[in-house]
Order: C-alpha cells, then structure tokens, then sequence
C-alpha cells in the first residue's frame, strides 16, 4: 500500500470523525451533505489515480529473458495488416 493511499484513509478517517462530532454540526444543511459528498468523490480519485511510475519501473525491467518478452506487437500488427 503506497504512501498515498495511507494519507488519503487517514484524511478520510478525519473527515468522518469531524462529520460525526455532535457540537460542530458540520451537515447542517443539504448543500453540506453534497459539499461532504463532493470531498470524499475527489478523495476517492486520489486514491485510485493509476501511479504511471509503475509501468515505467516493469518496463525497465524487462531484460528480453522470456519469449513473451522478445514479442514486438507493433510488427506483428503491421504484418499482419500487410497480410490482409
């Protein structure tokens, strides 16, 4: 679980517990209860945004060991394009 996800569940674990505070009434109102929904909509987005470092750290790890590896799709397609 990356660091992000962790900052993202406590900000989250926050907010419920503001929300769920007797004194603040913080839900006062029905354009709180969507301003409330809103900001766990944005954290959720955070929270799944796909982390394009990822991909590029499988990509470089690629040594060409297994045939799966050596296959270029590119050229494949081209050929078979050509082919048709």
């Amino acid at each position: 679980m990356g660091l992000r996800f962790r900052v993202l569940a406590a900000l989250y674990l926050v907010f419920v517990l503001v929300a769920s505070n007797s004194e603040m009434r913080i839900f006062g109102g029905i354009m709180d209860v969507f301003a409330g929904l809103g900001a766990l909509v944005i954290l959720a987005v955070i929270a799944l945004w796909p982390n394009a470092s990822r991909a590029d750290r499988v990509d470089r790890a690629l040594d060409g060991s297994s045939w799966a590896d050596r296959i270029d799709i590119e050229k494949v397609s081209r050929e078979q394009r050509n082919a048709d």
